[in-house]
């Protein structure tokens, strides 16, 4: 059965924003990357260290999400 209009373009909001958190997540790993490299493991803020982290998580778990989403439009 072929998806209907509304189906067609809520998966195509859902690729979308996926391509959105990847690169969000992306940009995140190589800034957290970045820090870890220029500090050269000494004085490294480990709570700033946390919040990237926290972010990525978020991101990756927007992913899952929008995945979800995908499966059952298709």
């Amino acid at each position: 059965m072929k998806a209907n209009i509304k189906d067609d373009f809520s998966l195509l909001v859902a690729i979308n924003e996926s391509k959105k958190a990847l690169n969000e997540s992306s940009i995140s790993i190589a800034c957290l990357l970045d820090d870890v490299a220029v500090n050269k493991n000494t004085d490294i803020n480990l709570a700033e260290l946390q919040k990237d982290i926290e972010h990525i998580q978020d991101e990756i778990k927007y992913l899952e999400d929008n995945f979800k989403t995908m499966e059952g439009i298709i």
